[in-house]
């Protein structure tokens, strides 16, 4: 930094400027107090019609995008309905009805004459709103919105059913008569027509399923299948035929076989006219509802709307003369001021030039070129202000420099990890693809996301949350080499760009990722466990580019965090699945509020001595109108991945107290069980939820059981230990699903309030046949009962094995020897009949 200066004899350019504005001042005050009482004047006059127009202006701009923003909503809840959009569509027309009668309510509307164009819009507007609302309420009758459905139920189920009853007729006739199944080629025949009808049957339901759901009228594959599977069943029927008259069929066979050419012959013919439904206009009637009525009456409403603007414009040009002969005045007055204010320029110029102007030019020119400042110079042009310019100069370029630096970093790293964020990490991975292409090699890209980390975020707060992703940013940082880049893409998901890295260095390095994840983090003084799941891309086999190559990467890590993969590899057929996944989850989310296919059915437990039914285990069970059932393991998985598990544990509770309730199990000392998963028990509302609901429905705490498999314990130990104690501390008896299958022990068992373990039944199934198996179930039985606990045993399907328990002392069994699952209605019947013998 230069030698400051010496200061003395300068005048301040301060007290120059003082005695000039002074004088100048004087006028221009004048002046100007004058202009503005003018100015004041005519303003008022003009404010009330401007403030007018804003409003009116304002309250049209808001309607139009309410009406834009129901018509979205409408849009999308064709295409996926939800209540979700049906509230924003009735949102968004209140609002717009809101403004409507607003602008009406103003006692100004007058002042433009608009109240005519206002009271149409609201009527338009009333009309829009009935036409939306009938819309979507025939759309909750799928009947209307696909006509062809009822058509398809009344028509073509019958011959279906005729087909299926006439062969299974011929086939029992014919293994009756060969003294079993298979035995001759005649029955091969026929369930080889058996199967190739049932094939056409299934690439029907498919071409249902996709028309649908995409409203197109091209043909699709299955339609193709259906025409050469009806061909090849009636040259199979016709074989038989010819069998037939050579009198080698029996009576029956006979008969069942003139009942399958009718029924199939019926069956290709109704199936014409579904077709001819496909191609008509109105396959769904809904987006033909929208064109031919919503969208006019939409238009018009619109129209209606423009009218008014046009309206409330043509009116504010009227006020715009007054203004314009109040500005002509104004300018005159303008002009006198701007004379004294150019003389005022100059006289302050001259002063400038001399005093500020030249000396900071100098000093430019000296900055610029990098030399020396000299101070004699300056002292003969410049003034106080500025050589205090220039010592604070240096100070500010230096700081100015340091702050630039500063940004640069924050812009392209995360401020809580220190990691290259999105951006940089997106600039790294185009710079590594241009030099793999280049070089001829490959790259990986790996997408990481935390298992757990929202669990620990909720229970233990976001500052624990926040050093815990530092620790795991560190532990990527030390085990990349120098040229992979690891990036925090935001919350609690990372990636990794790992470049000149074929497969099997990749497996590797994301093998070692997972490990390292899942060992232990210490965040203030506690013991915290979180695991990963990656997803990883390879170029340039997944991608080409670096959109590419994360998206791919993405679906690669949702598919190893919904299966407990640790890492996957992108697969292409995954975008499809990936997609169908999705809709699954918004037919789930429906499901809980409607709950038309998603049920719970009951399996009854019993003492295995007194044969008395003491429990009830509570099954879900979801049969999809068009996937079939879906087994509990992936809706619970499902659940999990996407939120909802909350939701459904919820759900699965209150629906089965309700109907334990109604059925009066709880009067005859017959005990609820219910299932629990691993997020359930991180999920610290769980036992207040419980708490509420028995308190709902008048139960004691202690006619409820919580089933916990041992890999929801280990999971999170600490977590599952506290809610566990809460809910036992409530009265709730706890019970250890499927033991044996996972990593605890009877000894870990000893630190949790559990009052029963349930052994796995691949143990107790094949128990006398596997000594093995025996032996486990024994010594689990002995060890349970020392330690005080109830043992149950699952998977008993035949009396041999329901007696070698008794004779282990084993406490309660469960399996389809003593009833398999069932829905409420049929329990209640099978209860007042089950008796006690029948099970010994």
């Amino acid at each position: 930094m230069p030698p400051r200066p010496k200061q003395t004899g300068l005048l301040s350019l301060k007290s120059r400027y003082i005695w000039l504005a002074s004088l100048i001042s004087v006028l221009l005050v004048s002046a100007a107090v004058f202009t503005s009482w003018y100015a004041q004047q005519v303003t008022a006059k003009n404010t009330q019609a401007l403030k007018l127009r804003d409003q009116v202006t304002a309250s049209t701009i808001k309607i139009r995008n309410h009406i834009w923003a129901s018509d979205i909503a409408l849009n999308t809840l064709l295409i996926r309905p939800s209540s979700k959009y049906t509230a924003q569509i009735a949102s968004n027309l209140d609002a717009a009805r809101e403004l409507t009668n607003a602008l009406i309510k103003n006692p100004d509307i007058n002042t433009a004459n608009l109240l005519p164009q206002i009271t149409e819009l609201q009527q338009r507007l009333g009309k829009y709103t009935s036409t939306v609302s009938e819309l979507i309420k025939k759309r909750e009758d799928p009947n209307w919105v696909y006509p062809v459905l009822p058509y398809i139920n009344s028509k073509l189920l019958l011959p279906n059913i005729e087909f299926e009853t006439a062969v299974t007729q011929a086939l029992r006739e014919i293994a009756i008569a060969d003294g079993r199944s298979y035995a001759s080629p005649l029955y091969g025949e026929f369930d080889e027509v058996r199967d190739l009808w049932r094939r056409k049957i299934l690439n029907f339901r498919a071409v249902v399923i996709r028309f649908a759901g995409l409203n197109e009228q091209r043909t699709a594959a299955e339609e193709d299948n259906i025409e050469t599977l009806h061909e090849e069943i009636e040259k199979r029927l016709q074989h038989l035929q010819e069998l037939s008259d050579e009198g080698k069929l029996g009576l029956e066979s006979e008969f069942a076989l003139e009942q399958m050419r009718k029924a199939s012959k019926e069956w290709q013919k109704r199936w014409e006219t579904v077709k001819n439904y496909r191609s008509s206009d109105i396959w769904r009637s809904d987006l033909h509802y929208m064109q031919t009525i919503v969208r006019p009456v939409q238009q018009e409403l619109l129209n209606t709307l423009a009218a008014l603007e046009r309206g409330i414009q043509n009116w504010s040009k009227n006020t715009v003369d007054t203004v314009q002969k109040a500005a002509w005045q104004i300018s005159i007055a303008l002009w006198a001021l701007s004379t004294l204010a150019i003389v005022f320029v100059v006289l302050i110029y001259i002063l400038v030039n001399r005093t500020v102007l030249r000396p900071i030019s100098y000093i430019a020119s000296m900055l610029t070129n990098e030399g020396e400042i000299s101070v004699a110079q300056l002292q003969s042009l410049s003034s106080k202000e500025i050589q205090q310019l220039v010592n604070a100069f240096e100070v500010m370029r230096r700081q100015v420099h340091q702050r630039q630096v500063a940004l640069e970093y924050q812009a392209l790293h995360d401020s809580l990890t220190g990691l290259p964020n999105r951006t940089l990490l997106h600039d790294r991975l185009e710079q590594s693809i241009n030099l793999m292409n280049r070089n001829k090699q490959t790259m990986a890209l790996m997408v990481l996301d935390l298992d757990r980390f929202k669990d620990v975020n909720d229970a233990l707060g976001h500052h624990v949350g926040d050093q815990l992703l530092q620790q795991v940013g560190q532990r990527l940082m030390e085990k990349l080499r120098d040229t992979d880049t690891v990036a925090r893409l935001g919350g609690d998901e990372f990636a990794i760009v790992a470049p000149n890295a074929d497969l099997d260095d990749v497996v590797a390095f994301a093998e070692k990722i997972v490990s390292v994840i899942k060992e232990v983090y210490v965040v203030d003084k506690q013991n915290l466990y979180v695991g990963a799941s990656i997803g990883i891309a390879m170029y340039p086999e997944h991608g080409k580019d670096a959109g590419e190559l994360i998206r791919h990467a993405d679906i690669a890590m949702y598919h190893a965090k919904r299966n407990n993969l640790g890492f996957s590899l992108y697969d292409q057929g995954r975008d499809e699945e990936h997609l169908d996944k999705l809709a699954l989850v918004g037919e789930l989310h429906k499901e809980l509020s409607l709950a038309k296919n998603l049920r719970i059915a009951y399996q009854p437990l019993i003492d295995v001595f007194s044969h008395q039914v003491v429990t009830v285990e509570v099954l879900l069970r979801w049969h999809h109108p068009d996937m079939g059932a879906i087994s509990p393991e992936q809706v619970i998985s499902m659940a999990e991945h996407t939120g909802l598990i909350g939701s459904l544990t919820e759900w699965i509770l209150e629906t089965a107290l309700r109907q334990y309730t109604e059925a009066g199990l709880d009067r005859q000392d017959i005990k609820l069980a219910v299932n629990l998963s691993a997020w359930n028990l991180q999920d610290p509302a769980l036992p207040e939820i419980t708490k509420e609901l028995l308190q709902r429905y008048g139960l004691k705490p202690d006619r409820l059981i919580f089933e916990i498999t041992e890999s929801a314990m280990m999971s999170d130990p600490v977590h599952a230990r506290k809610i566990l104690y809460q809910l036992s501390s409530m009265g709730i008896e706890l019970s250890i699903d499927d033991f044996g299958t996972g990593f605890s022990s009877l000894g870990y068992l000893k630190m949790l309030p559990v009052n029963s373990l349930k052994i796995d039944k691949s143990f107790v199934i094949d128990m006398l046949a596997d000594e093995n198996d025996a032996l486990i179930v024994q010594s689990t039985i002995d060890l349970a009962h020392n330690l005080g606990l109830v043992v149950i045993a699952e998977g008993v399907e035949t009396q041999k094995v329901m007696q070698r328990l008794r004779i282990l002392k084993c406490d309660i069994a469960q399996g389809y020897h003593i009833a398999g699952a069932m829905y409420c209605e049929d329990l209640i019947p099978w209860l007042k009949a089950y008796k006690p013998k029948l099970a010994q």
